[in-house]
């Protein structure tokens, strides 16, 4: 995690967020054109321009010249190349659909599902012809509804203008969100060519999906000399061994766990002797881990606008879990390999991208034209070479785990994160995103927690507008925690679940005044997201034993978790999980309900993407609608 202001000033680039409300006007006696206006509340943004690319560089101005009518108004205007009577068409068809199909405006505010009855459902033509502004925030929020379009482009549309898979073959979510988003079927997580069962010992111990394949590729210096056996033994020997000695990172002691000794490292040295390796050697064959998930973060995109580290095309993962050296069942830690995406900041490349992984929703789940087809595009970031610029070549951002399994007594789950290290090339312990050291969540009247506080409340609008990067340091004392600890119960009756606070209003000093900042800023932490603040109890996909499916949380699925979970709507059928806040804010009798669907929203997000081509209205649009998040689990 990049540091972000070591005095405790936090460093973000001068974007806007998301669009409030995206309108068009049609320009008297001119066809080919569309003035496009982007409102941003004063408070909100308030800069004279915006600057974006899609397809064409495009500048939005708000300082009264050129095609800006009134400056300072909030209202960014520019004029864009548009087949004007083509878009009308689109744009009448497409708000009948919705009419027509019982749409609900759904849309998503810190990953948050909001209910908006106020969104134009409609697309106002009389208004439109008679040259006035209309919104079309509406007809964009849309573009990742779960209904078919009807409208097809007209012969006199450009390439510009043309809608692509709106106007073609009908989709729908729930076949993006198994094939493209998050992946979990065991005809693909067991796809004997790709995938190697430990405990049986079949497969393909070299496919490319396989926990000794990743490692491989991250141990490699140079795609045209991948590591041998010895190195990459020896690369996750180092990586594993970094466990049984305490780590001070960040001034933050991550204190030994030297349960993994017994519970991975030795059993796996023993096979690995018995099978007839030397000298403590590995062998992979007898890697203690099972593909459990394949997951495309697309929905990560542009968090550098907002200063995440990491590529403007998002992320993609692989879930592991731990199986239990005598494969009898699997054990509580997951691994997750997240990459970044190397491919360049464009419109078109990122359509590119997207495509590929929507393109998996037209091939049946986990047939062998299916698994080719993944493997074509977990290629691009698994293989060593992929970004050469980065260390090792990898593609790797970060290495997280999360595990009870090697815990001491008491028994508590623990995040960590690693990084490839740019001068040995080893797994190196980093400190873990978005989450201060657990000294600052106790949750009592000391220093350390009114620090914390003092953070949320100075920084409350960045956090409420989900732009805050947690600093390495704060006010001159390390922040950033060495790893993460949920210490308490992960679901429940709030407020008996675990999440960040400071104290109650009765200590001014360690109250966080702000509800929403509190709820946003522990929302994104790894404790907070992985428990309290989501009703999750613990793991997002849950570890599994060969031929049993991963299951998943409500917060990513809209149906209640394992573990305790609690879907305060009562409703188990409605694909919203519903969580009362973590703190009872504003108050025990009536705290604020917050409402997720996570899979949903990243499904839609990608849908809405390739639904439009760029340098369309729509595809503009969608841009400056869209919100980088900052959350990175």
């Amino acid at each position: 995690m990049a540091e972000s202001g070591g005095d405790g000033a936090l460093q973000q680039l001068d974007v806007p967020p998301a669009a409030e409300d995206v309108l068009v006007q049609r320009i008297k006696g001119d066809n080919s054109h569309l003035l496009l206006m982007a409102f941003y509340s004063k408070e909100n943004y308030s800069k004279k321009f915006i600057t974006i690319e899609n397809g064409f560089p495009i500048v939005l101005r708000d300082d009264g010249k050129d095609v800006d009518k009134t400056a300072g108004d909030g209202l960014y205007t520019a004029r864009i190349p548009a087949d004007v009577q083509a878009f009308r068409k689109q744009a009448v068809s497409l708000a009948k659909q919705m009419r027509a199909s019982g749409y609900k405006p759904v849309r998503y505010v810190r990953r948050q599902m909001i209910m908006d009855p106020d969104a134009a459902e409609d697309f106002q033509t009389a208004q439109f012809d008679a040259n006035e502004p209309v919104s079309i925030s509406g007809l964009t929020n849309a573009l990742g509804a779960d209904f078919a379009s009807e409208s097809t482009p007209s012969s006199g549309e450009t390439s510009r203008t043309a809608v692509t898979a709106l106007a073609t073959t009908p989709t729908t979510l729930d076949s993006i969100k198994q094939n493209s988003v998050f992946i979990t079927n065991l005809a693909v997580v067991e796809d004997p060519t790709r995938t190697w069962n430990y405990c049986d010992q079949t497969g393909n111990v070299n496919g490319p999906w396989t926990f000794g394949t990743l490692m491989r590729q991250l141990a490699s210096k140079d795609p045209l000399q991948i590591a041998t056996d010895a190195q990459v033994s020896d690369f996750v020997r180092n990586w594993l061994n970094s466990w049984t000695v305490t780590q001070v990172i960040n001034g933050d002691s991550s204190f030994a766990r030297t349960l993994i000794n017994n519970q991975i490292i030795n059993p796996w040295i023993t096979k690995s002797k018995n099978a007839g390796a030397t000298g403590g050697q590995l062998d992979m064959r007898f890697a203690p881990f099972k593909l459990i998930a394949i997951v495309n973060r697309f929905d990560l995109r542009d968090g550098q606008k907002n200063g995440v580290p990491g590529s403007p095309l998002g992320e993609a993962r692989f879930v592991f879990s731990l199986i239990k050296n005598d494969c009898t069942k699997s054990l509580p830690m997951t691994i997750i390999f997240e990459y970044g995406v190397n491919k360049p900041n464009t419109c078109e490349d990122k359509k590119a991208w997207a495509q590929q992984w929507v393109d998996l929703k037209n091939l049946t789940l986990g047939s062998s034209e299916y698994n080719q087809a993944l493997q074509n595009i977990t290629d691009q970031y698994s293989l060593c070479g992929t970004n050469t610029s980065k260390p090792n070549q990898s593609s790797l951002n970060q290495l997280r785990t999360n595990e009870v399994t090697l815990s001491p007594a008491p028994k508590q789950w623990e995040f960590r994160e690693f990084i490839i290290n740019s001068t040995t090339g080893n797994l190196v312990q980093s400190t873990v995103a978005q989450t201060p050291a657990d000294k600052y969540n106790l949750k009592i009247v000391n220093p350390d927690v009114q620090r914390m506080a003092n953070y949320v409340n100075q920084n409350r609008k960045d956090i409420k507008a989900g732009k805050h990067i947690v600093p390495l340091t704060w006010k001159g004392f390390p922040f950033l925690g060495a790893n993460s600890h949920i210490i308490g119960p992960p679901t429940g009756n709030p407020p008996n679940v675990f999440h960040y606070d400071g104290t109650d209003s009765t200590n001014k000093a360690t109250f966080i005044v702000d509800n929403d900042a509190r709820a946003n800023f522990s929302l994104e932490t790894c404790g907070g997201c992985h428990a309290g603040e989501t009703q999750t109890g613990f793991t997002h996909v849950d570890t599994a034993f060969f031929g049993k499916e991963a299951g998943l949380s409500g917060f990513l699925t809209g149906t209640a978790g394992t573990g305790g979970a609690i879907d305060f709507d009562g409703n188990s059928t409605n694909s919203k999980m519903t969580i009362k806040d973590a703190a009872l804010r504003p108050s025990e009798t009536s705290p604020k309900l917050r409402t997720f669907n996570d899979i949903k929203r990243r499904a839609s997000s990608l849908k809405s993407f390739v639904s439009t081509t760029c340098g369309t209205v729509l595809s503009i649009s969608s841009q400056l609608m869209f919100e980088p998040t900052n959350m990175v689990h």
